[in-house]
């Protein structure tokens, strides 16, 4: 996600880099274009830096369904049911500033996502969806698709960012999502309902 803020950055530092190329240019000195030669790697090296001054790298990944491959777990001589998933460690922040604020302007969720130890299925086989079942989001907060994350600790890790503004134009967040799991054959689990709120509800 990236702020207008950030587009401005941006803008500003090509059109310097285009300024001193044009000064440079125009000496009529070969010293300088020799040194400008020089210096142009450097300047394009540091763009990409730039343009990411502030931009949040989603907390996860599409999760990859594998038909082909696919074989269904056994649990003794039954069909392995998917888990039934559980959350915890929600932890919401708003923006603080308007749009076009450099970070500012981006509100977050982290969470994590676990499944019971006795599942025949391991977290790295298993993707999740998350669907709001009720309450309004700011913006688009959870992806359409399935997804996964950062396995760690016997949980997953997730992270989402979304465009939130100055807390004045703010609405209160209070969402009723569930979350589910699915395999890489696109066999769904039972589904969790949780709360995502913040201190306005």
């Amino acid at each position: 996600m990236r702020s207008l803020t950030e587009k401005k950055v941006l803008g500003i530092f090509l059109n310097f880099l285009c300024e001193l190329c044009r000064v440079y240019s125009t000496n009529g000195r070969g010293k300088h274009v020799r040194e400008m030669k020089k210096l142009l790697p450097i300047l394009l090296a540091l763009a990409p830096v730039f343009s990411q001054a502030c931009s949040f790298a989603p907390g996860y990944v599409n999760f990859k369904p594998a038909l082909a491959s696919f074989e269904v777990k056994l649990d003794g001589d039954r069909i392995a049911p998917l888990p039934l998933p559980s959350v915890n460690g929600i932890q919401v922040k708003r923006g603080t500033a308007a749009p076009g604020s450099l970070c500012g302007d981006a509100g977050t969720l982290s969470l994590n996502v676990s499944v019971p130890k006795t599942s025949a299925y391991k977290l790295k086989e298993l993707g999740f969806y998350f669907r709001v079942l009720s309450g309004t989001q700011p913006d688009q907060i959870f992806p359409l698709g399935p997804i996964s994350g950062l396995a760690a600790g016997g949980q997953v890790q997730f992270f989402f960012a979304w465009l939130d503004g100055h807390p004045s134009n703010q609405r209160p967040l209070n969402l009723e999502v569930e979350v589910f799991a699915v395999n890489k054959g696109l066999q769904i689990g039972p589904s969790k309902k949780f709360r995502i709120a913040d201190e306005k509800r």
